[in-house]
């Protein structure tokens, strides 16, 4: 990590989907496909549970407005209960998020953790707390409401892994 660069912890995002956690890491891990015209990834580097891909994703900006951006990640992935994300190239000269999927009796807890920083020591610092934070917020919520419903549709169609009635009494469905 560059000296420079003070870490920005962004405050977690969770979700309660009604899918097995299988599906859901699937889901999540199908690096090339388009993404409903919100962005796309593509493999650059496949090793197995190691790949490097570059995303192309859409973010809210102020008064409305959408920007993409791309980035180049490392992805480790624990099938099938984590995902790691290592930025090597973007906007951020930090980035590392972490997608987590618990198991929740017949569904899925999943969690998005991320980590951002700015080069500039303090002023870096502050660039990332009064503009990436809230901007990144956004996003992260907004992904993780999308994410919940591409996977619960596909567990709704899925012969392998079907929807259940979930029988746990989780919290709300998007939590930030």
């Amino acid at each position: 990590m560059n000296l420079w660069v003070i870490p920005v912890r962004m405050k977690p995002v969770s979700a309660h989907i009604h899918a097995d956690r299988r599906l859901a890491f699937q889901v999540l891990t199908a690096f090339g496909a388009r993404q409903n015209g919100e962005g796309a990834s593509k493999v650059l580097q496949d090793d197995g549970d190691a790949k490097v891909v570059e995303f192309r994703s859409v973010v809210p900006m102020l008064f409305g407005r959408k920007k993409e951006y791309r980035t180049v990640e490392r992805v480790t992935l624990k099938e099938p209960e984590e995902i790691r994300f290592q930025g090597v190239e973007g906007p951020l000269d930090l980035l590392q998020d972490r997608l987590v999927l618990s198991r929740a009796k017949d569904c899925t807890w999943f969690t998005y953790e991320s980590t951002v920083g700015v080069k500039g020591s303090l002023a870096g610092w502050l660039v990332s707390q009064l503009f990436v934070r809230p901007l990144l917020s956004r996003f992260m919520r907004q992904h993780v409401v999308k994410l919940k419903a591409t996977i619960e549709e596909r567990a709704r169609n899925s012969k392998v892994f079907p929807q259940r009635v979930c029988s746990c009494a989780a919290s709300p469905d998007v939590a930030a």
